[in-house]
């Protein structure tokens, strides 16, 4: 799924919608992975996708392979002291990890572009991004937070 999740938000989102179709699909994908599946699986689809987008996007070598590796680790980490059938988890999990990844980018902007500025565009552009990657991440989890759901960590 997740070649097809890069391949939507890479080329077809943007050439549909233009320069208003950039989402990101991919890290609430990646959250989902490092809560439920075990630590080896989700770090290879993690580094798939991270892979696969640096070599359709013009970014530095290694940006997403960084934000992606330092994410799934913090999550493997946490994942075990929380408990995953309630909203708030999985909320602050999307919010704070599609922030990670618009900082990253954002650092590579200001450093690839000398006179690059914040503009209202960009800010508004960047607050919807985070919300559909917080609205898709909260559809892709809505069947472990239900109180009689089993906790989505494996053992």
């Amino acid at each position: 799924y997740i070649l097809f999740i890069v391949f939507m938000q890479t080329t077809v989102l943007p050439t549909l919608l233009g320069s208003a179709g950039v989402f990101d699909f991919i890290t609430p994908w990646i959250v989902v992975s490092a809560v439920r599946q075990r630590p080896l699986q989700a770090t290879v689809l993690a580094m798939v996708a991270a892979f696969t987008l640096e070599t359709k996007l013009a970014v530095p070598a290694g940006i997403y392979l960084c934000s992606y590796w330092i994410l799934i680790n913090i999550f493997f980490q946490i994942r075990p002291a929380l408990s995953w059938r309630y909203r708030t988890p999985w909320l602050v999990s999307y919010a704070l990890a599609s922030f990670w990844i618009m900082l990253f980018e954002t650092f590579v902007l200001i450093f690839l572009h000398e006179n690059w500025s914040f503009t209202a565009s960009f800010v508004f552009q960047q607050l919807f991004k985070l919300l559909v990657a917080i609205g898709f991440g909260m559809f892709l989890s809505r069947e472990w937070m239900r109180i009689d759901a089993e906790e989505p960590v494996p053992q």
